[in-house]
């Protein structure tokens, strides 16, 4: 994992605390740190917005005030944030809504629950394939 920097600031957004704890929780396992948290698309814009960089976001889908994929289309929208790596994580396995992320520019697409080592996995190929491009 040489070619991976653990020192990467990653916005966490997700409306339930719970899910916010146990995915920061993977990711400081595998040795990552520097972890922001947000509870809705607003409040994870205005990190982003304030934040210099941010290496990566993980996002829920369905949360209150604006959710997943309005928050992923103003952030690919701006020239600014358009190419941090963006995770969607939800428990929305509809294909129709799948397929929008896709349009929107989404990097990964995937349905909770999942394992520790399998969000990890897909986690590292999205910030080695951003860092690839």
């Amino acid at each position: 994992m040489d070619d991976v920097n653990f020192n990467m600031l990653i916005l966490i957004v997700d409306d339930s605390l719970s899910m916010r704890r146990i995915v920061k929780k993977f990711i400081e396992n595998s040795g990552f740190h520097n972890v922001m948290e947000a509870g809705d698309g607003i409040e994870a814009l205005d990190i982003v917005q304030k934040q210099k960089t941010i290496d990566l976001i993980i996002s829920d889908l369905n949360m209150p005030n604006m959710n997943g994929l309005e928050f992923l289309k103003i952030v690919k929208e701006d020239s600014r944030t358009k190419d941090i790596p963006f995770i969607m994580l939800t428990v929305e396995a509809i294909q129709r809504t799948m397929n929008k992320a896709i349009a929107l520019g989404v990097d990964s697409y995937i349905v909770k629950p999942i394992a520790e080592k399998v969000f990890i996995n897909e986690m590292l190929r999205v910030i080695r394939f951003k860092n690839e491009v």
